[in-house]
């Protein structure tokens, strides 16, 4: 969508116009248009066959098994929000964005797939800006990336095992000799109120800006 703001933006739940270029961390509502949109989101393009995993769910399980293998809040934190811009643009599944870059390359010759990556890395990391900003929680420094993409791994590759069931052919390597993520019992897909509630109680346990909160704030989306 574009309008006067002269960029393209998403209509909020909660009704604002967000930029997508230009992004201002005051716009950003944790409670409504995080926690909510990333709990309507679904991981895998929905292939669960008991119903939606989403981006909420996968970014608690994630943060609650990094806390408990290394006691470091801000790790935690950082995994909450290390998928947050899909909360304005939505979960765009590694295979898609392979396959994108594989029609780039067709249309563009050998450097259009490379610049449809940096384009979506540069959005994300733009949109990761305003949400950390907005968060009061500094972005990652290398070593902190390494960690989150390492337990985004052992995630992924837990919730393959569990949700998706028996793959039909070998995935990436990568995924195939990661360690599943420890945790007690089979993940369970949680219903999406469920999902939002669980982000923001992790999100005023362990973000900066709601440290000075002391009453719980459900997501405005959960019923």
């Amino acid at each position: 969508m574009s309008n006067t703001l002269g960029v393209p933006w998403v209509q909020t739940a909660s009704g604002k116009a967000f930029p997508l270029v230009g992004a201002e961390p005051a716009l950003v509502d944790f409670a409504t248009d995080i926690a909510g949109p990333l709990a309507r989101c679904a991981r895998f393009a929905g292939h669960i066959g008991s119903g939606v995993y989403s981006v909420a769910q996968h970014s608690v399980e994630g943060a609650d098994a990094l806390l408990r293998e290394t006691g470091d809040k801000r790790l935690a934190a950082l995994f909450l929000l290390h998928d947050a811009h899909e909360a304005y643009i939505g979960d765009i599944s590694t295979p898609v964005q392979a396959a994108l870059a594989q029609m780039a390359d067709i249309f563009r010759g050998d450097c259009g797939g490379q610049l449809m990556r940096q384009s979506l890395k540069a959005l994300q990391h733009h949109l990761d800006m305003a949400i950390h900003e907005a968060a009061n929680l500094a972005l990652p420094v290398e070593a902190e990336r390494a960690i989150i993409k390492a337990m985004d791994i052992r995630m992924l590759v837990t919730e393959r095992n569990q949700l998706l069931g028996p793959p039909p052919c070998s995935w990436d390597p990568i995924i195939e000799a990661a360690q599943p993520i420890r945790r007690t019992g089979k993940l369970r897909v949680w219903p999406w109120p469920e999902a939002a509630d669980e982000f923001m109680t992790r999100a005023q346990r362990w973000l900066p800006c709601f440290a000075k909160s002391t009453t719980p704030k459900k997501s405005r989306n959960a019923a």
